[in-house]
């Protein structure tokens, strides 16, 4: 699957790309929450009644099922904190966005033990404004989170790279993969990237198999044309 736009900055109102990058937020978040903890506490509360009957027959067989609970509990205040912590402001202006990165790898090793390498350039400035370097971080962010919740991989690799004319981000992992032919772009948190993409005046590729990972890799301009907005 093949995302690409060069779309005309000088005709699109700023402001514009900036509710619609609010509001795609928006609906991520709530995506999130009503797949991920919302659905597990709807479970506990039909669990906890089910446990309630036990304790009057069953009261070991009632104990099991409360550390069970007690577990996807935990699950769930976790994913939250997550959901929480991709929510915080990143200080890009700060420690930069290759320290930014490298925090992320970091993170998802010790939250998710999903192993992360990450290689980056020699080359400190890539050319782009604050606002679409943020933009990129959390495009890759973005791209780490998936793997955590589709691709059940145990290894991630970050690149980026730069010529002249443009960043070139590639994310990959060993994952179980997927046919990018039969998959639509709400499937795998892929709809939530295209406008970061088309925000940035870039484009996306995806390459992966069933049983084979998967690789996306994104280009956004640098100089003058990615500077802009």
């Amino acid at each position: 699957m093949e995302h690409s736009a060069n779309p005309d900055f000088s005709l699109i109102d700023p402001e514009d790309w900036g509710i619609r990058l609010v509001e795609e937020e928006r609906r991520r978040i709530a995506r999130d929450l009503h797949d991920g903890p919302i659905q597990v506490l709807i479970n506990l509360s039909m669990r906890l009644q089910i446990i309630q009957r036990m304790l009057l027959t069953d009261s070991e067989l009632a104990k099991d099922e409360l550390d069970r609970s007690q577990q996807r509990l935990i699950g769930s205040i976790n994913e939250i904190r997550q959901l929480i912590y991709d929510l915080q402001p990143v200080a890009i202006d700060e420690i930069g966005l290759y320290a930014a990165i490298e925090a992320l790898a970091t993170r998802a090793q010790k939250d998710w033990g999903l192993v992360s390498t990450v290689v980056l350039p020699d080359v400190a400035d890539i050319g782009l404004t604050p606002a679409k370097t943020i933009a990129v971080y959390r495009l890759i962010q973005e791209a780490i989170n998936n793997i955590h919740k589709h691709s059940h991989a145990e290894h991630a690799a970050i690149s980026i790279a730069l010529d002249p004319s443009q960043l070139i981000i590639t994310i990959a992992d060993d994952g179980i993969g997927f046919d990018p032919s039969e998959t639509t772009e709400g499937h795998f948190g892929l709809s939530g990237m295209t406008d970061r993409i088309q925000y940035l005046g870039g484009s996306a590729h995806i390459e992966s198999a069933p049983g084979s990972g998967s690789t996306l890799t994104f280009t956004v301009p640098r100089g003058p044309y990615g500077s802009q907005v």
